[in-house]
């Protein structure tokens, strides 16, 4: 019989400076070992990840290691999940870490509530201190994922901060969507649509690293970043006008939409990138629906002008550049 609680996954790409630092804080957990197990996907990295994972066999003899061509993170992530049998799965992204011990309060939520997912604090970390600290709402009791999303998630995509029930993924056909980059934005929405019970743990268990190789950084902004955020946020706009969601729901991923388009058309402009036919057609769909938006001066602007909208951006970066080019 399994008894395992949780499978904790690990993509692993090229991360040698930090993969050793995240399985050791897996593994740092005051619970019986055969309560959980941890997958390494290494996704054909091509530094020595894969022998330091190899090396904390000898330690952490139960640690599982499966080695595969690069698919990137979804793709491993995937694999990870096939692999996995426990109860819940946890998917930590391998230059991150988790706090010690903090299985102990999760294996009680665990034991307590049979809901689709949990939902957890995090830390920011950057340059080695904390800059941001965000715990979830206490909830008092289950509520559905689309009540979630309205509610509580506050645009905070990120996958690790959910501890998905193993079941609710494969009885839905939840995998990652393979081949796109912001692969949290384009999963969660889809994920949450279709839960029917959540709650959240309100205690930091996460400590997200920001690092220089991060794909929001102005050296990493390419053409495939601008145009994957754009299709995400088309697939979503479809999400919202269909009739699988419900009128709350809808209503919930329209400043998802709208705030996703004006932090996109500013991080091409950011990177000097040329718009794109995806860019010009996605705003004729929103416009369409005629939104509204927190940042309402942007939105009617971009409405306006897209072109006057984002040259004006490329020239506010421009000059910020050089204004603080150590910055």
């Amino acid at each position: 019989m399994n008894n395992l609680l949780l499978s904790i996954v690990v993509p692993v790409y090229n991360v040698s400076q930090y993969v050793e630092k995240c399985i050791r804080s897996c593994y740092n957990q005051n619970v019986p070992s055969d309560s959980f197990e941890i997958i390494i996907v290494n996704d054909g990295s091509t530094d020595n990840s894969l022998e330091i994972c190899e090396n904390l066999q000898h330690e952490f003899q139960d640690l599982k290691i499966i080695t595969q061509k690069n698919k990137g993170l979804s793709g491993a992530r995937n694999t990870g999940l096939k692999q996995a049998t426990g109860k819940y799965v946890w998917f930590v992204d391998s230059d991150d870490w988790l706090e010690p011990d903090c299985l102990v309060s999760i294996f009680e939520s665990i034991n307590t509530y049979a809901v689709d997912f949990f939902w957890i604090g995090h830390d920011v970390i950057f340059n080695e201190a904390s800059v941001n600290q965000y715990i979830p709402q206490v909830i008092n009791s289950p509520i559905s994922g689309e009540t979630f999303l309205s509610d509580h998630l506050n645009q905070l995509f990120y996958i690790w901060k959910f501890i998905y029930k193993r079941s609710y993924l494969t009885e839905n056909q939840l995998e990652f969507k393979e081949g796109v980059l912001y692969e949290d934005l384009e999963f969660t929405p889809r994920a949450l649509h279709k839960a029917a019970s959540c709650i959240t743990i309100p205690k930091v268990f996460y400590n997200y690293l920001i690092r220089s190789g991060s794909i929001a950084n102005i050296g990493n902004i390419k053409d495939k970043t601008i145009n994957d955020r754009l299709l995400i946020l088309s697939n979503i706009l479809d999400l919202e006008t269909s009739d699988e969601v419900s009128e709350k729901y809808a209503k919930a991923l329209q400043p998802i939409i709208v705030d996703g388009y004006l932090s996109t058309i500013k991080m091409s402009a950011r990177g000097k990138l040329k718009l794109t036919p995806l860019a010009h057609n996605l705003l004729k769909k929103i416009k369409k629906q005629q939104y509204q938006a927190s940042n309402s001066r942007d939105f009617k602007l971009v409405q306006l002008s897209l072109k006057a909208y984002h040259l004006f951006y490329k020239n506010a970066y421009t000059l910020s550049a050089k204004l603080k080019p150590n910055e």
